[in-house]
């Protein structure tokens, strides 16, 4: 048994040295044990059996101190041939990322979306200290459960609550930090409301599309007009907050009537799988995307759909486009690239959101007074199902 602890802390101090982050965040990693707060069965695949640490502990071990995620949760608790996963504890590089950015420090308060295992909440506790206070929310109630008794038998004590995240917790408010472990693709504008004056928002967004995928915003909550804005910091990919799992467009059928084909030079997929992906998905507001391999016609296309319309296009490796429908989305996309290659392709991180009082989530380049596209209509907030609209250049 002392071997097995003495390898496990072994893992622990290797993986938090590696991360690249404060000391003061690696510290945190260095302390808590990652491997108390996951269960003894995870799902290291969508397909096939789960990591099980009484048949293989040092392979359970191994996968519990990695710097990837592990789901905890898959199907919402139910047993399948094919795995969703719908609960997991973040890669630890991630999670080093958000609390960086939260700038989470000794006395704050802090409001987490989405407890999960639990681990990150006990990371937070650590970093507000006794003077500080954690909150953290669950809409799972085997996750809840499983992550409260967890925090207690390991000397943590968050207010741990079984509810749905989207409407915060006003009863502590206001936070000097919100982190969300869902992605959204609306901000909750209560989350907004309980944050401080120039608090943070770390937070995985999505523009609303299927790419691999999405973004890490830090948002900032302007003092004066409540708007909650900044950049992207980087790419992420998470579960969608419950409440938020919206429709998403379908692929066109395949004997959908093609309205206009054409061809360009190399693989027409590499329009949206290429480095200006996240980008696109950015500046084409409502379009959803998607893989579909046909019997028997080699290497699959790309499909694009509008969410709020019958257009689509697809993309194929062999240079063709094809679209339909009146929204010219093949047309669209192509301008979109042609556009991000003259403002000098991009990166990620110098496109920004700003989500307002009225609940309009605004997407610019460089500068909120810059190039930009709105993703979620004033007002709209409320109405999950909706196919996001805006702006093209």
């Amino acid at each position: 048994m002392n071997n097995e602890i003495e390898a496990l802390q072994a893992r622990r101090a290797r993986l938090a040295a590696e991360l690249k982050t404060e000391e003061r965040i690696r510290a945190v990693f260095a302390k808590v044990p990652r491997h108390l707060f996951l269960p003894d069965q995870v799902w290291p695949k969508a397909v096939g059996a789960p990591l099980d640490r009484g048949t293989d502990p040092e392979g359970w071990a191994e996968h519990a101190y990695s710097n990837a995620p592990v789901i905890t949760q898959v199907n919402d608790g139910v047993s399948k041939s094919v795995h969703v996963p719908t609960s997991s504890s973040s890669a630890p590089s991630v999670m080093a990322t958000m609390l960086e950015a939260a700038e989470v420090t000794t006395g704050h308060r802090v409001l987490e979306i989405g407890t999960g295992s639990g681990f990150n909440a006990a990371l937070l506790c650590e970093l507000v200290g006794a003077h500080g206070h954690v909150v953290t929310m669950e809409v799972d109630a085997a996750v809840f459960a499983r992550a409260r008794h967890v925090l207690k038998a390991n000397g943590y004590a968050p207010t741990v609550l079984h509810a749905d995240g989207s409407s915060g917790y006003p009863d502590t408010a206001p936070y000097d930090a919100v982190i969300a472990t869902c992605a959204v693709v609306r901000v909750p504008r209560a989350w907004i409301e309980q944050t401080r004056a120039r608090g943070s928002l770390v937070l995985p967004w999505s523009p609303g599309v299927t790419l691999p995928g999405g973004m890490m915003a830090r948002l900032v909550v302007d003092p004066n007009t409540r708007r909650a804005q900044g950049r992207f910091i980087g790419d992420a990919d998470f579960m969608a907050l419950r409440r938020q799992r919206n429709r998403r467009g379908a692929p066109p059928d395949s004997d959908t009537v093609v309205e206009r084909t054409w061809r360009i030079s190399g693989d027409a997929r590499d329009l949206v799988l290429g480095g200006a992906g996240p980008q696109l998905a950015l500046m084409n507001p409502g379009t959803a995307m998607g893989f579909q391999p046909l019997p028997g016609q080699g290497p699959g296309h790309v499909w694009l759909a509008d969410t709020d319309s019958h257009s689509w296009a697809r993309l194929h490796p062999d240079g063709r486009v094809e679209q339909g429908g009146p929204g010219r989305l093949g047309e669209r996309i192509l301008a979109t690239h042609e556009f991000w290659q003259a403002q000098g392709a991009p990166a990620l991180t110098e496109y920004g959101l700003s989500v307002d009082a009225t609940g309009e989530h605004r997407v610019w380049l460089r500068a909120p007074a810059g190039p930009n596209w709105v993703h979620v209509p004033a007002r709209d907030q409320a109405r999950p199902d909706q196919g996001e609209q805006g702006r093209v250049p």
